[in-house]
């Protein structure tokens, strides 16, 4: 059996599961300290939110505003609120017999739980709403269904059946490349480069360090070319990316992306002392110990004013290292 023709075996005997929905009871952002690679959150990047699923349903006043404040919470990381007033928007959509309404619900409850890594829910949850989709006879090429196949594949990922999501990543990928060269949307390009992320990070997690890094460039080329991505999102790709350069000994290359990290997220929101760390290392690598002790001396003092002990140690062995060599 092919290697396409088994992950669509997979793929039917998935479908052709029980749905439960009895069971579903209850439904971080990345983290910097101590991860050697991270994975940038796309909670944002919801199925039917790409659809035009808020237009269909201007109507439904009441739905829509339970909705929006399940969202909200969502955004706030208020997520137990967020559960909690999902489950009452299901109950509505399903009082008014609003079937898309209903679909595009388990769809955001799928991307909670997947973003809070409740792997099995969140299986299940993208199950069903593959079946809902399908049984109004919507075919695999479909981009809603390879979307949804993306996000199993990662489920698959994160549970470390790594032989399954990379059939999945395979699948997946396959299609899309032929839907960018058709028609090369903002959204199938942002859908290619985040499978495209995710398979590069599972390579890693295989060691195939060269392969990661070649699909997370690609993904990181894709998403400079699409105009919402989130500029947090390419500052995490391009440390990550500096952080595989390093790993495999080419100090001058990650010195260049974790610059360009740090360059773009000085005018963010965000915590650049791991960056810093990282610099300092690529600058010691190379032999060039003041540009080092001044990137790790940065770190510390970000370390010292964000209270971020892990920075602070990270930094002060770094200056250590230096030290010894100058």
């Amino acid at each position: 059996m092919s290697a396409h023709n088994k992950y669509r075996y997979i793929w039917n005997t998935l479908l052709r599961a029980s749905a439960n929905l009895r069971s579903i009871h209850s439904i971080s952002f990345h983290k910097t300290s101590r991860r050697k690679y991270t994975v940038p959150c796309a909670m944002g990047f919801s199925l039917f939110t790409w659809l035009g699923f808020e237009k269909k349903l201007s109507a439904e006043d009441e739905l829509i505003h339970t909705i929006k404040h399940c969202i909200l919470f969502i955004q706030k990381n208020e997520y137990e609120k967020a559960e909690q007033l999902l489950h009452v928007a299901l109950r509505q959509a399903q009082q008014i017999h609003h079937q898309l309404g209903i679909t595009y619900i388990y769809d955001v409850m799928a991307n909670l739980a997947l973003q809070r890594e409740e792997l099995d829910k969140a299986k299940q949850l993208f199950i069903i709403v593959t079946q809902r989709i399908m049984a109004n006879g919507v075919l695999e090429d479909d981009p809603r269904v390879v979307h949804l196949s993306v996000k199993l594949a990662r489920v698959s990922h994160l549970k470390k059946d790594y032989s399954t999501a990379k059939l999945g990543y395979d699948w997946c990928l396959e299609k899309l490349y032929k839907a960018v060269e058709i028609d090369p949307t903002d959204h199938s390009k942002k859908l290619l480069a985040m499978t495209e992320d995710w398979y590069g990070r599972l390579y890693l997690e295989c060691e195939q360090f060269e392969k990661g890094l070649k699909y997370m460039v690609h993904s990181l080329n894709r998403m400079r070319e699409v105009p919402d991505i989130e500029k947090e999102h390419l500052v995490v790709q391009l440390n990550d990316i500096g952080t595989v350069y390093d790993r495999l000994g080419k100090a001058g290359e990650s010195i260049s992306y974790f610059k360009e990290a740090i360059d773009l997220g000085k005018n963010l929101d965000m915590d650049l002392g791991t960056m810093y760390v990282n610099l300092g290392r690529a600058y010691l690598k190379s032999q060039l110990l003041d540009a080092a002790r001044k990137s790790c001396g940065h770190a510390w003092k970000l370390g010292v004013m964000s209270k971020n002990q892990d920075v602070k140690q990270e930094a002060e062995l770094c200056i250590k290292q230096i030290n010894n060599l100058g």
